[in-house]
């Protein structure tokens, strides 16, 4: 009974813990939180947050990266497909379709 019990419990503790949102074809608002310059697999590129997940991208439309970038940037985005699976704790990489800054 116990090896019962010890098997739910860590089944709990997995599934509460590993949350897995898919982000494809979704307008959410999101915060565009910064740029990682380093050139690594799963490490360049724009760092958003949705909600409390975060999330990649190589690219966003009409933002340049600048000296006077202002970190966050909050916006409305259209979120395209997921174009890298970075498995593990690295956010995963999706194509951003539309991005609106909001004021």
């Amino acid at each position: 009974m116990k090896k019962i019990i010890f098997i739910v419990f860590i089944s709990i503790l997995y599934f509460s813990c590993h949350k897995e949102v898919d982000w494809t074809n979704c307008t959410t608002d999101a915060q565009v939180v910064g740029f990682v310059l380093e050139k690594c697999y799963c490490c360049w590129g724009w760092v958003i947050r949705v909600g409390s997940d975060t999330i990649k991208t190589e690219r966003i439309p009409s933002l340049e990266l600048t000296e006077n970038t202002v970190f966050p940037i909050k916006a409305r985005i259209t979120i395209g497909s997921k174009t890298i699976d970075c498995s593990g704790n690295k956010a995963d990489y999706y194509e951003i379709k539309e991005f609106s800054p909001i004021k």
